[in-house]
């Protein structure tokens, strides 16, 4: 656990205390991708325990903000492995030289909330809340399987492309490997073996163009 991410763990003791057992409160240290969850509690709730790796939008976060100068969002959708709908919001931890280096999150499981609405929105059947119909819009998996991560942020950044890979061209190949390589999918094992599936190549092909890349 990085320096930055251990004087969060009072805080997020605090807020466990005040929050209660139907709020999960965790911290990432974004140092180490692939195991970056090193506190939590009511780790039920998403499923997660300490050892489990980065999100989805932590990939996203660190790949399109990271060089500015957010600090949370507030208020988003999520959902656990069992795909039960939560309530989620994060804040960016940064170091000295404002590079995120960990996140403190909280995820508050609603379904009873959600179960309400919708009994009393059946009682108004031509109401219609824009909150409540933007419950569904998912923002954040809490998935604890680094693979399917990986798999995940690789279909979603080749899809950005309107063609398939085996007729990408070289530069295609080299912009979708520099994506997946800032948002740091290389730090996450096994990762180089999927892309090379997906985007038909050989492993060390791929390793010739992070090299590339980097350089």
């Amino acid at each position: 656990m990085n320096q930055y991410i251990k004087k969060y763990i009072s805080i997020a003791d605090f807020l466990g205390e005040v929050l209660g057992e139907n709020t999960e409160i965790i911290l990432h240290d974004l140092t180490n991708y692939q195991k970056s969850i090193v506190y939590i509690i009511n780790g039920n709730i998403s499923g997660r325990k300490i050892g489990d790796s980065i999100t989805d939008l932590m990939l996203d976060f660190i790949l399109s903000e990271s060089k500015g100068n957010k600090q949370f969002i507030c208020n988003y959708n999520s959902k656990n492995v069992e795909g039960k709908l939560l309530y989620s919001s994060t804040y960016f931890i940064r170091d000295d030289s404002n590079k995120i280096v960990g996140a403190l999150g909280l995820n508050s499981d609603y379904q009873d909330v959600k179960n309400s609405l919708s009994f009393l929105t059946s009682l108004l059947p031509n109401y219609v809340d824009d909150k409540i119909a933007s419950l569904n819009i998912i923002k954040e998996n809490l998935s604890s399987d680094g693979q399917e991560l990986t798999l995940n942020k690789i279909d979603a950044i080749i899809n950005q492309f309107n063609v398939i890979p085996t007729r990408m061209t070289p530069k295609e190949k080299t912009e979708v490997i520099s994506a997946l390589n800032e948002c740091g999918i290389f730090n996450i094992r096994g990762s180089v073996q999927e892309v090379a599936t997906k985007l038909q190549m050989s492993e060390p092909s791929i390793y010739r163009y992070i090299k590339k890349i980097k350089s």
